[in-house]
This record gives structure tokens, C-alpha cells and sequence, in this order.
């Protein structure tokens, strides 16, 4: 049985890849922010240790502690909403992290696997054209976000070349599942669609950056992607994980609408951000088929349908949360 550390084990994709894992049969350790988060995972069985990512000393630690075969880093900052307004936290959690982890992998476990999640944001402006991308695409960030998870992929090449770890990198793209937490776009959406009430909210949705056209997976699909590379995938090598169809925003929050029954209108307004906006971003999933035949099946307008769903049935009173003034971009936890 091969032990399989998880980095931000507790974030939203991070928590289906480690259900996964136990499923097939993996020994997974949750490495998660502190201690009363590690208490809670133990409370459900869930093997976990202490791994703050931005800590260079506490990951070698964890990492000897667990001594894992594999090593899945979804750590760090996830929002580039976060990353724009707070650039030195999300350089320690993002660059720092993925050097804390590789370097630790280095001195302890220097034959595990490790698989990095960066983002689709590195690929910036080469996605304006409308094409999807390929892993060839150029590197071209236009936000802080893009450009740390860029950062942290050029570290990541130097420690496969210099010291020969065995380093994958991922670039997943949106996702969305059943209980995505209401900081994420679709999430707030799903929530504020499902708690709609007319005499309240009136008839009218108001959403930034509804024409932004974007590649959105099932999360189940994104955790199938990672298994999968953590298997048979090939060092160094970046994979998209990907759909490879672009659909814009509002198709995809009117796709909520229907599912709901309720009689809502959207309304796009200006976006606030004041990093350059990517209005396309949709990639090319060749790369990670022909290596180890992996393709997305599930339906994503079932998708779609589960997340309001799920929020109706949150006790009624809970407060809604405003999306983000942001158009959607890729999240990894």
C-alpha cells in the first residue's frame, strides 16, 4: 500500500481527492494548516498532520514524519482575487510552497512522485485568441495570480533537472461540484440562486463578467485526472486538465437557473478587477488522453443542477454571500 500525502487536504478539491484515494486503496495522510483542522479530519478517521506550506521547516517535517511514496500539493493560495490584493501572501503560500515541498521531498523522500497543481492562469493572454490551448501554448500571465503559479513551475523544472525528482505539474482549469463553498463563483451562484426569493431579491441577478468564456470540469473529473497521473503519468510534464469546450458564464449560471424552476433574469455588471481581465480560457486535453486515457464523461450540466440542489437544502435563514466581483477563474482546493 503506497502512502499518499495530500497538501490542502481540507480545500474543495483537495477533500474529494482524498476520499478517492482511500477508495483505491492508498494509505493518505491530509497535511492541512493547523492542528485544530488535523483534530477534525481525525475526528473521521482521516489520517492528517500539520503542513503549513509556507513554512519551509514544519513541511520537512511533516513530510518525515509521513515519509509518502506520492505527494499531491493543492496548498496555497487559491483565489487570484487574493493574490491581487495580497501579493506577499500569496508569493509565500504559492512560490514558497511549492519550493518548501520539493525541497523537503528532496532531503527526505527523494524517490516519491510528486504532483503539483498550478493553474491555468500561467497560459494569460495566449487564450485570448479563442483557441484551445496546449501545454505548448506560451506562458504569457496577466494577472499576480498567473504569474506566481509561473513562477512556481519554473522551480519545480529546476529541482527535476538539478536533483531528478520525479515532478508532474497540473494545470487545472475551472471546476465545480455539489458543496463548492460559496468564495468560489459558481459556488456563491448555486447558493444565492437556490436561497432566491422574489419577494426579496426581486427578479433580477446581477453577476460581473458574464461574457468571459471558460473550460469548467466536474470535480469528480478533475480527481479521476489526478489519480490517473499519479499512476501512470510521465515527470516532467505539465498536463491540462481540461474539458476542451468553452462555454461563457452566462450560459452556465442560466444552465443553474433552469435547474432551479425559478424565474430570474441576469444582468451582467462591470467588473471591479484591475488586473487585465482573460475573457477566454479553454484548454486542450490531448496530452493527458494519450498518455493515460483519461477523457471527461460526466455531465456537466448535472453538474450544475447538483450544486443548487445542494444549497436548497441548506436550513433556510443562512445568509447568502455576494459572488466575487471577479470574472471565475481556476480554483484548486
Amino acid at each position: 500500500m503506497q502512502t499518499v500525502l495530500v497538501t490542502g487536504a481540507e480545500g474543495f478539491t483537495g477533500s474529494h481527492l482524498i476520499e478517492a484515494l482511500r477508495q483505491r486503496g492508498y494509505d493518505v495522510v491530509a497535511g492541512v494548516r493547523n492542528r485544530g483542522r488535523k483534530l477534525a479530519l481525525e475526528r473521521r478517521s482521516i489520517k492528517a498532520v500539520v503542513c503549513d506550506v509556507s513554512d519551509a521547516i514544519n513541511v520537512a517535517r511533516a513530510v518525515a514524519s509521513v515519509k509518502p511514496q506520492i505527494i499531491v500539493h493543492l496548498a496555497g493560495s487559491s483565489r487570484p482575487y487574493t493574490a491581487m490584493n495580497e501579493p506577499m501572501e500569496a508569493y509565500q503560500s504559492i512560490v514558497t510552497g511549492w519550493a518548501s515541498v520539493l525541497d523537503a521531498a528532496r532531503r527526505v523522500v527523494p524517490r516519491a512522485r510528486l504532483l503539483l497543481a498550478s493553474a491555468a492562469d500561467v497560459y494569460g493572454r495566449s487564450g485570448a485568441g479563442g483557441t484551445p490551448l496546449k501545454e505548448t501554448a506560451a506562458i504569457e500571465p496577466v494577472t499576480t495570480f498567473g504569474a506566481l503559479k509561473a513562477a512556481a513551475e519554473s522551480i519545480a523544472t529546476t529541482f527535476f533537472r538539478n536533483y531528478h525528482l520525479d515532478v508532474m505539474i497540473v494545470r487545472p482549469f475551472l471546476s465545480a461540484g455539489a458543496g463548492q463553498p460559496e468564495h468560489f463563483f459558481f459556488g456563491s451562484a448555486a447558493q444565492r440562486i437556490a436561497q432566491w426569493d422574489a419577494s426579496r431579491d426581486g427578479n433580477e441577478l446581477k453577476l460581473p463578467d458574464l461574457s468571459c468564456v471558460r473550460d469548467v470540469l466536474p470535480v469528480s473529473e478533475v480527481v479521476e485526472a489526478y489519480v490517473k497521473l499519479i499512476e501512470s503519468g510521465k515527470p516532467n510534464v505539465a498536463y491540462n486538465v481540461c474539458s476542451g469546450r468553452g462555454r461563457s458564464c452566462r450560459e452556465l449560471i442560466e444552465g443553474m437557473i433552469r435547474g432551479s424552476g425559478k424565474s430570474i433574469t441576469l444582468t451582467e455588471l462591470p467588473s471591479s478587477d484591475h488586473e487585465q481581465q482573460l475573457t477566454h480560457l479553454v484548454g486542450d486535453n490531448g496530452l493527458i488522453a494519450a498518455d493515460v486515457g483519461w477523457k471527461p464523461s460526466r455531465s456537466l450540466d448535472d453538474t450544475l443542477s447538483d450544486m443548487v440542489k445542494y444549497w436548497q437544502q441548506v436550513p433556510a435563514g443562512r445568509a447568502t454571500t455576494p459572488a466575487p466581483a471577479t470574472a471565475p477563474r481556476p480554483v484548486y482546493q
